[in-house]
């Protein structure tokens, strides 16, 4: 028969395993990277964040970080300018991260209108996926350490001209006083990742690197896994089948009835020593029961039927069999109150501790143990805003309008008030109560429940009745992941307890003064309250524009939180505590307003975030406190910028006045 000609967009092997004329042991059939599943949470055949970690020449990037993707190692040598060494990207007290990128993404940009991504405030993630855009050809990376008080960061007309620098390959490392990396621009072609036959290239990567965190077999990550990638199928603690034992370990070995209950307090061994192992989960893994609003279900009973409904007690506002989206959405109303609150309760007990914003090197036991208990309590602040977020994106599924206000009473066994208070062990142990995992569906505000509880009635009514709802799947995923971290912060404040545990609370609490004449403090306090207005202000544009900014809005918002985040500190370290006033938008309305769903006219927030602004500048030029006026003059500029482009996306643009006197660009 003779040869024909191969028939068009036929697929040829270009790798040494698909060039075999037999499959090779060992090798699955997508073994070009290119054949991959691109799924990195975590992948299948590969990790491909694995595999970028390798995608500039000499450079090792780690994106497996919440804070941004760490430089681990930098060879000597070209295209390394002036010197840069692994010792300047090893140094854990000042590491060094990505902090900008530019390229050619898409094969239809031109070289001169490449990509710049700028990189702050982005995790190990995000990163990544800007990295894994890149095309091969020349490429700018922009390294630095970190945002802080001394080093803000590389100026914004450094990143907007990073394209015209990777044109020209001009690299360059600018040190600081003690010879530590500021900023360092790395220019090169694009690392590549195979060799002349399609094969990964050997020398780049060590054995087993680019498996080392997959998912597989399930089992194992089913057991160990701690990024929520089970999150919907793999409790940790449940209650018994018949609720005889609130807390019990899901992954038991010790299957038999009454089961013992769960130790929380063990970790490593201790813990793991009592679950089923990885042989155990591989050939047993179907004695886990299902479970339903925490609890262990029994094995079905065909004979059967399912349960009569539970009758709705006096005084709810509807049963999670009747309720209705509006009765839904008055709930989650509520609830964005409560998550606020608690947002700054917490805040303010962050504060309390005696602790500094960043662990020093060398620092005491006593400050270490202050420090990690003030890390978890922050964290969790940082999910409360999360969850503000979720219920008003819940809200506008709902149809209703953006909810910021901030609960004045909280209902549990009693009602409990709103209020800035250090974090003793009192208001720790109500901080570890109200944080409690929910176990029953039947949570209600008038009745002795927990925060995660109340969501619980709202997710069974969404699992129920479906068909009530425009989009249930996506409001029951935001509900349940409310839920989910919820217990989480249940698990953290009993952290801080351990941290705490044996001090006394004049051992770990700083006393804070709820007034003061320092013209200084003053100052802190306005810019505080301000940052705080701020904030609010652009939660609020964004969550009412749906963020049609691109996600730049909530960006910022971020900015904003981190600028007040270290006012706060500096005002805590002199011995005062933050405010959190009411900005006026959010200050409860009079009755002839109750009906007017925003009761600002159009552009007045940013009005008044203008001329706020301005008050600010004017009183930066007289802060006699160094550190404290450089530390304002920061914050301004990201203030300033926010301002514009609400401006911008209102359509106008605010007036601003001369910089003061003494001032970059003043008179003085």
């Amino acid at each position: 028969m003779p040869d024909l000609p191969p028939p068009a967009g036929k697929f040829f092997p270009r790798n040494l395993t698909a060039r075999a004329d037999y499959q090779v042991r060992g090798n699955p059939s997508g073994s070009r990277p290119e054949s991959g599943v691109d799924n990195c949470f975590p992948g299948l055949e590969f990790d491909q964040r694995n595999l970028d970690t390798a995608f500039f020449p000499g450079l090792r990037v780690d994106f497996h970080r919440a804070e941004g993707a760490r430089v681990l190692s930098a060879a000597a040598g070209p295209p390394y300018p002036d010197g840069l060494v692994d010792a300047d990207v090893s140094d854990d007290l000042r590491p060094l991260y990505v902090r900008a990128l530019c390229g050619r993404t898409t094969v239809d940009q031109t070289e001169e209108r490449a990509v710049t991504v700028d990189c702050t405030g982005m995790d190990g993630l995000d990163v990544w996926r800007r990295v894994h855009d890149l095309l091969p050809g020349r490429i700018a990376v922009l390294v630095g350490p970190l945002p802080d008080r001394n080093y803000p960061g590389p100026p914004l007309d450094e990143v907007r001209e990073l394209n015209d620098l990777r044109l020209r390959s001009r690299g360059y490392v600018r040190r600081g006083a003690n010879d530590e990396v500021e900023v360092a621009l790395l220019v090169a072609d694009r690392a590549r990742y195979l060799d002349d036959d399609g094969v990964i290239e050997p020398s780049a990567y060590r054995p087993g690197e680019l498996t080392r965190s997959l998912c597989a077999p399930w089992q194992y990550d089913f057991r160990d896994c701690g990024c929520y990638y089970w999150a919907a199928s793999k409790p940790d603690v449940t209650s018994n089948a018949d609720g005889s034992v609130p807390e019990v370990n899901f992954l038991r070995r010790d299957r038999s009835e009454p089961p013992a209950p769960d130790k929380s307090s063990d970790i490593g061994s201790q813990r793991t020593d009592l679950e089923l192992t990885y042989g155990d989960l591989v050939r047993d893994w179907n004695v886990l029961p299902v479970v339903l609003d925490d609890r262990e279900q029994p094995e079905p009973d065909v004979e059967a039927h399912a349960p009569a409904p539970r009758p709705a007690r006096a005084g709810r506002s509807g049963d999670s069999d009747g309720m209705t989206p509006g009765q839904v959405a008055d709930r989650l109303t509520e609830l964005a109150g409560v998550e606020h609150a608690l947002c700054v309760e917490y805040l303010y007990a962050h504060y309390s501790l005696n602790a500094p914003m960043r662990l020093p090197a060398g620092a005491d036991e006593l400050t270490r143990r202050a420090h990690a208990a003030g890390q978890e309590v922050f964290s969790v602040a940082v999910d409360e805003m999360r969850h503000l977020r979720w219920v008003n994106e819940a809200l506008d599924m709902l149809g209703r309008r953006p909810v910021l206000d901030r609960a004045r009473e909280i209902k549990r066994e009693t009602v409990h008030l709103f209020g800035l208070e250090p974090l003793t062990l009192q208001r720790l142990q109500w901080f570890v109560d109200v944080e409690a995992p929910s176990q029953s569906s039947s949570a209600d505000p008038d009745d002795p429940s927990t925060v995660d509880g109340m969501y619980v009635e709202l997710h069974a009514a969404l699992v129920k009745h479906g068909d009530r709802f425009h989009d249930a799947d996506r409001l029951t995923h935001l509900i349940k992941l409310i839920i989910d971290e919820g217990n989480d912060h249940w698990k953290r404040f009993r952290a801080v307890q351990r941290h705490l545990a044996g001090l006394t609370e004049e051992q770990f609490l700083r006393p804070l003064a709820t007034a003061t004449t320092d013209e200084t403090d003053l100052e802190l306090l306005n810019r505080s309250d301000e940052d705080y207005a701020l904030l609010m202000g652009t939660l609020r544009e964004s969550f009412a524009r749906r963020d049609t900014a691109g996600g730049e809005l909530m960006r910022r918002s971020r900015l904003v939180m981190q600028n007040m985040h270290e006012t706060n500190h500096e005002l805590a370290a002199r011995g005062v505590g933050p405010r959190f006033t009411l900005p006026p938008m959010l200050r409860p309305q009079p009755v002839s307003l109750a009906s007017t769903e925003v009761p600002w006219a159009d552009g007045q927030f940013v009005r008044e975030a203008a001329a706020a602004a301005e008050r600010a500048r004017e009183a930066i030029g007289v802060l006699g406190n160094r550190s404290v006026r450089e530390m304002a003059i920061r914050h301004q500029t990201d203030t300033e910028s926010l301002i514009a482009l609400l401006a911008r996306l209102d359509g106008g643009t605010p007036q601003r006045t001369a910089t003061p006197s003494g001032l970059p660009g003043g008179g003085g």
